[in-house]
C-alpha cells in the first residue's frame, strides 16, 4: 500500500509539473508573437468561421475566435491590432446573437462596439463602430441613443463613410418621432371636445335655429339632380389627370435596381462619380515577356488577354468603371502601375499574372496579397514577377520597406478580396480543367502591390512551365472562363465589402 501511494504520489507530481510547463509554454508562445502575429492568427480563424455555415451552428466556434482576438487586445492593449481586435470582436458577438437569440450577446456586441469608440483614438473604424452601435439601439427600441449615436457620427467623424448614411438615419428617426406625436394630438382633442358642448348647448335654443333655418319653397329635385351631375364632371376629371401622373413616378423606383442578361443585379448609379473605378494590371509587357511555355507561350499575351475579357465582363456585366495599366503590348515599370490606380482614386487594383517555376511538375493556381512570408515558393514567385527591382533592395531593406507599409494598406480587405478571387476562381475553372490544383491564397512581397492605396491582389492563373496547365491557357475559351472568374470574384467582393478589420 505504502508503494502504491508514492506511485500516485510521483505520477500526481509529473501531471502538476507538465500542466506548468505546458501554462508557461503558452505564455511564453504569446508573448513571443508580435501584435501583427497574433492578430493574423485571429484573423485567420475569423474568416474560416466566416466561411464554414456549419461551424457557425455552434456556439464554441464563435467563443474560440473571440477568444483570440481578446489576446491580441491582453497583450498589446494599446496597439492599432487591438483596435481592430475590439471592433472584430463586437462584429462576433453581434453575428452570434443572430443565431443565439441571445440578447446577452448583442449587448456584448455593444458593450464592444462603445470601447472601440471610447477607448481608442478616432481612426477608419471608429464611425463604423459608432453606426452599429445604433443600428443595436434601434433594435432594441432604444430611439432616443440611436439618435444621439447618429448625431455623433456626422458632426465628429463628418468626413468618415458613415456621416451621409448617419445624417440620414437620424432624419428618419426624427421624422418618425414628429409623426407619433401628431397621431396623438387629434385623441387629446375628441376627449376634451365632448365635455365643452355639453356645458353650452341648449335644447331649446337647437330646436328655434332649426325653425328659422327652414327653407320657405321646397327643394325642386330635378334642379337638384342636374347641379350634382355638373358637380361630378370636374372632380372626375380630377382624379383621372392624378391617376395618370403616378405611372411616371413608378420607374423610378424600380430603376433603383437592375438585372444584367446574366441576370445578374447591380444598382446604376446616376454619375460616374458614384460608380467604383476598378484597375486591371496585365502582368508584363513590351520587352517584359514573362514566363514561357515550352511551346514559345508568352506570359505578357496571356495576361493581356485575360485583362481585357475581365474589363469587358466588369463594365457590361456589373457596370463598373475599369482602368487597365495596358491596353497593348507595352511595357510599363511596376512602380507605375499602382500609381495609375491612385491617380483614378480606384476601389481595387487586381495584377493578373502567369506562373512558372523550375520543376515542370509545379502546378495549379494561387492569388497572392501583400505581406512578408517565409515560404520558398512565394518567395520564388515573387522574385520573378518582381524582375530587376529585386536585386536592387537588400533582402533586409525589403522586409523593413514591407513591415512599415503593412501598417499604412488596407492588408485585411486585400486578404478577404484575394480569398473570394481565388475561390470563385478555382470552383469555375474546375469544371473546365479536372486536374487543375488550387494552392490557395498567401501573402508575398510583390512590388506591384506595395504602392497601391487600396485593396490590391495578384492573381497567377497557372503555371506555363507545366505541360498541360500551358496547354489550357492556350486555349481561348478557357481563358475567358479564367476572366469571368475573376470578374464575378471581384462583384462578389464590392457586394459584400465592409469596413476593414
Amino acid at each position: 500500500m505504502m508503494v502504491h501511494q508514492i506511485h500516485k504520489n510521483m505520477k500526481t507530481a509529473v501531471f502538476v509539473v507538465l500542466f506548468l510547463c505546458l501554462q508557461a509554454s503558452l505564455a511564453w508562445a504569446a508573448a513571443s508573437h508580435s501584435s501583427g502575429d497574433l492578430y493574423y492568427l485571429a484573423q485567420k480563424s475569423y474568416y474560416q468561421l466566416k466561411k464554414s455555415p456549419d461551424k457557425q451552428k455552434f456556439r464554441h466556434h464563435w467563443e474560440n475566435v473571440i477568444q483570440k482576438f481578446s489576446k491580441v487586445v491582453k497583450h498589446y492593449p494599446r496597439s492599432q491590432q487591438a483596435y481592430k481586435a475590439v471592433f472584430t470582436m463586437a462584429r462576433l458577438y453581434a453575428g452570434l446573437s443572430g443565431i443565439s437569440k441571445n440578447s446577452k450577446d448583442l449587448n456584448q456586441a455593444l458593450h464592444y462596439y462603445k470601447k472601440v469608440s471610447s477607448d481608442y483614438s478616432g481612426g477608419t473604424l471608429t464611425d463604423d463602430a459608432l453606426f452599429e452601435s445604433a443600428q443595436i439601439y434601434k433594435d432594441k427600441k432604444d430611439f432616443s441613443s440611436a439618435a444621439k449615436t447618429l448625431k455623433t457620427i456626422y458632426e465628429k467623424y463628418p468626413k468618415g463613410d458613415q456621416a451621409k448614411k448617419a445624417r440620414l438615419e437620424y432624419k428618419r428617426l426624427a421624422s418618425v418621432s414628429q409623426v407619433g406625436k401628431i397621431k396623438k394630438q387629434p385623441t387629446t382633442a375628441k376627449i376634451t371636445q365632448p365635455k365643452r358642448l355639453k356645458k353650452v348647448r341648449p335644447a331649446k335654443v337647437v330646436v328655434k335655429q332649426a325653425v328659422l333655418a327652414k327653407p320657405k319653397k321646397p327643394i325642386n329635385k330635378t334642379t337638384l339632380a342636374k347641379q350634382n351631375k355638373k358637380q361630378d364632371k370636374p372632380v372626375a376629371k380630377l382624379v383621372v389627370t392624378a391617376k395618370a401622373k403616378l405611372p411616371a413616378k413608378t420607374p423610378v423606383k424600380k430603376a433603383l435596381f437592375k438585372k444584367s442578361k446574366g441576370g445578374h443585379l447591380f444598382a446604376p448609379s446616376s454619375s460616374k462619380a458614384q460608380t467604383p473605378t476598378i484597375v486591371v494590371d496585365a502582368g508584363h509587357g513590351g520587352k517584359d515577356q514573362g514566363a514561357k511555355s515550352a511551346k514559345g507561350l508568352h506570359e505578357k499575351d496571356i495576361n493581356l488577354t485575360i485583362a481585357r475579357h475581365v474589363k469587358t465582363i466588369l463594365v457590361n456585366r456589373f457596370k463598373y468603371r475599369v482602368v487597365m495599366t495596358r491596353k497593348d503590348d507595352t511595357f510599363i515599370p511596376l512602380k507605375e502601375r499602382s500609381e495609375i490606380a491612385n491617380n483614378r482614386n480606384a476601389e481595387l487594383f487586381v495584377s493578373i499574372h502567369a506562373n512558372a517555376a523550375k520543376r515542370k511538375s509545379a502546378h495549379g493556381i494561387e492569388t497572392y496579397f501583400l505581406g512578408t512570408t517565409h515560404n520558398d515558393d512565394a518567395l520564388a514567385t515573387a522574385a520573378r514577377e518582381n524582375g530587376e527591382l529585386v536585386y536592387s533592395v537588400k533582402d533586409d531593406q525589403v522586409q523593413q520597406i514591407l513591415a512599415s507599409l503593412i501598417t499604412t494598406t488596407k492588408i485585411n480587405d486585400s486578404s478577404r478580396l484575394a480569398g473570394t478571387v481565388q475561390e470563385n476562381l478555382y470552383k469555375s475553372s474546375k469544371k473546365k480543367f479536372r486536374e487543375l490544383k488550387n494552392l490557395g491564397v498567401k501573402e508575398g512581397p510583390f512590388y506591384v502591390l506595395h504602392g497601391a492605396d487600396m485593396p490590391s491582389i495578384l492573381v497567377e492563373v497557372g503555371f506555363l512551365t507545366n505541360r498541360k496547365e500551358a496547354n489550357m491557357l492556350s486555349k481561348p475559351d478557357y481563358l475567358y472562363r479564367l476572366a469571368s472568374s475573376i470578374a464575378e470574384g471581384i462583384h462578389k467582393f464590392m457586394l459584400d465589402k465592409r469596413p476593414t478589420i
